[in-house]
């Protein structure tokens, strides 16, 4: 059940003034920001990476390739 008091606060609250609405704005912005992360995002069927069956090679960087190191042409330590 609804309180009596409810169409009385209603009443009360400041709908013709910009600062209401600016600072209203700005706690839904807030309040988006906050919960959205703990939002489980829905996985897309479509793959990022058409040739891929993961798309997981879109999403991820190439790894660096790693090289010895040499001086006047002679390694100075051995390879991986």
């Amino acid at each position: 059940m609804m309180d009596a008091r409810w169409p009385s606060l209603v009443g009360t609250l400041p709908l013709n003034d910009w600062q209401f609405w600016i600072a209203t704005l700005l706690a839904l912005g807030a309040v988006t920001l906050i919960v959205r992360p703990l939002i489980p995002r829905k996985k897309s069927t479509k793959s990022a990476c058409p040739g891929c069956p993961s798309g997981e090679a879109a999403s991820k960087p190439p790894r660096p390739k790693h090289v010895d190191l040499t001086i006047g042409g002679k390694r100075v330590r051995n390879g991986r």
